[in-house]
C-alpha cells in the first residue's frame, strides 16, 4: 500500500467518527484498506458485504426496485447510520457508508459499470456516482478504483483534506451531491422536532427550485393527504383538489421521514422529494403510524387510497384484533377520520364498500365515489418508466 493510502487511512481512523459500513457488488477492497492498518478498532464499528438479494432485502428491510441504484446507496448508508449510533459511544460521530456496484463478473453485463457510494452523518449526506468505462479493466482494477471513490468520499465525510488524487482514465465520470443539511431539517431527522413544513420556491434569478423550511405551518388545513411521493404525480394533485371539496377547506400534503416497513429517508432524497410539491405545501413528520399523525394533527382527515385503507383495518400491522380496535379508537378520540379513494387493482376498479366495514369503525371512513375521483396512476410504475428510460 503507498504511503498516501495509508496516510489517508491513519487520518480517517483518527478522526473521531465511528462507522457502520455496508458494501454489495463491489467496493469491499475499501473494508479491506481500513482494516489493514493500524488502529481500525477506533474506527469500523462493523463491515458488512449483503451480496445476495436477500441478504440486502434483509439489511434494508424490504424489497429491493434495483440493486445499483442511487435509491439503494441511500437506503444502505441511512441503515448503516442507525446501527453506528446505536453501537457508537459519541452518537454524534456515527457515520453510516454504503456502496452498491455492478463491475465486471463472469457474464457479460448489458448495462454501465457503476458504483453509487454513500455517506450519512447527523447533519449530511453525500452521494458520488462512478461511472467506468466498460471493457477497461479487469475485475481488480474496477474493484480498486471504486474502493479509492468510497475512501476518498468518505475521507471528505470526515473532515479531512490534502486527499490523494482518485485516478481515472477516459470515459470515466464521477458526480457527487449533497452536503450539510438545514439545521431545521438536521432537527426533524433527530428527532428533536415533530414537525416541519417545507414550500418549494423558484426566483427568476434561480435555474432550480429550492426549498424554505418553515417551523410554523403555513396554513392550517383541515385535510392531510399522506404518501411517500416517490414521485409525486396527477393522481396525488387531483385526490387533494377534489378532498379540498368535500371537506370545504385546504388539504396539504405529508410525508414521513420514517417508515414502518421502509428505512428512514436521507436529507438528499426528503430535498428532492420536497422540490416536487409547487401548488402545495407539504409537512414531514416522524409520524409513520395514524396513531401518530392524529396525535400530531387533531380534528383532520386523512386523504387515502383503498390499499391504505386496507392495512389500517388488518389487525396484524397492530399486533391482534384489540390492538387494531386501540389505535382506531385513539383516532377517533382525536377528532381524526379517513376519506378514502378508490383504486384500480388488476383489471377491476375497488372502494370503499368492498372492505366490509364493522358497524362500530363505519364512523371512521368515508368513500369518495368513482365518479368524483378516478385515477390510475401508479408511482410503482412510473419509477418503473423512469427507470427503463420511457
Amino acid at each position: 500500500m503507498d504511503s498516501a493510502r495509508t496516510g489517508m487511512l491513519l487520518a480517517i481512523h483518527s478522526s473521531g467518527r465511528q462507522a457502520v459500513i455496508a458494501v454489495t457488488g463491489g467496493g469491499s477492497l475499501a473494508i479491506s484498506d481500513l482494516l489493514t492498518v493500524p488502529g481500525a478498532s477506533a474506527f469500523v464499528l462493523e463491515a458488512r458485504v449483503p451480496y445476495s438479494s436477500p441478504a440486502l432485502a434483509e439489511w434494508l428491510g424490504r424489497a429491493l426496485e434495483q440493486f445499483c441504484s442511487r435509491e439503494t446507496a441511500l437506503a444502505m448508508s441511512v441503515v448503516a447510520y442507525q446501527r453506528a449510533r446505536q453501537m457508537s459511544a459519541e452518537s454524534d460521530m456515527a457515520i453510516g457508508v454504503s456502496c452498491t456496484a455492478a463491475l465486471v463478473s463472469d457474464r457479460p453485463k448489458r448495462g454501465e459499470h457503476r458504483a453509487w457510494i454513500a455517506t450519512q452523518t447527523m447533519n449530511a449526506t453525500r452521494l458520488v456516482e462512478l461511472s467506468l468505462t466498460k471493457g477497461l479493466r479487469d475485475r481488480a482494477a474496477e474493484e480498486r478504483l471504486v474502493a479509492d471513490a468510497l475512501l476518498r468520499l468518505l475521507s471528505e465525510s470526515c473532515g479531512l483534506t490534502s486527499l490523494p488524487e482518485v485516478i481515472f482514465q477516459a470515459g470515466d465520470s464521477l458526480t457527487s451531491a449533497g452536503g450539510v443539511a438545514d439545521p431545521l431539517l438536521v432537527d426533524l431527522f433527530a428527532g428533536r422536532r415533530t414537525t416541519l413544513w417545507a414550500t418549494p420556491t423558484k426566483t427568476l434569478a434561480e435555474t432550480a427550485t429550492s426549498v424554505i423550511w418553515q417551523a410554523e405551518p403555513p396554513l392550517n388545513p383541515v385535510g392531510l393527504l399522506a404518501g411517500s411521493f416517490n414521485p409525486l404525480h396527477d393522481g396525488h394533485r387531483e385526490l387533494a383538489r377534489v378532498a379540498e371539496q368535500r371537506l370545504g377547506g385546504p388539504v396539504a400534503f405529508e410525508m414521513a421521514c420514517v417508515n414502518v416497513d421502509k428505512p428512514p429517508l436521507d436529507f438528499l432524497t426528503i430535498e428532492s422529494r420536497c422540490r416536487q410539491f409547487t401548488e402545495r405545501p407539504v409537512v414531514l413528520t416522524h409520524a409513520p403510524t395514524f396513531v401518530l399523525k392524529s396525535r400530531l394533527f387533531p380534528n383532520t382527515t386523512f386523504v387515502v387510497g383503498i390499499d391504505t385503507a386496507e392495512r389500517i383495518l388488518q389487525p396484524k400491522y397492530y399486533g391482534g384484533d384489540m390492538e387494531m380496535i386501540a389505535a382506531l379508537s385513539e383516532i377517533r378520540s382525536h377528532g381524526g377520520r379517513f376519506l378514502v379513494a378508490g383504486r384500480l387493482d388488476r383489471k377491476s376498479f375497488h372502494t370503499l364498500h368492498e372492505l366490509g366495514l364493522p358497524q362500530s369503525l363505519r364512523d371512521l371512513f368515508e368513500e369518495i365515489s368513482e365518479t368524483e375521483f378516478r385515477s390510475d396512476l401508479s408511482s410503482t410504475e412510473l419509477r418503473k418508466s423512469i427507470s427503463n428510460g420511457s
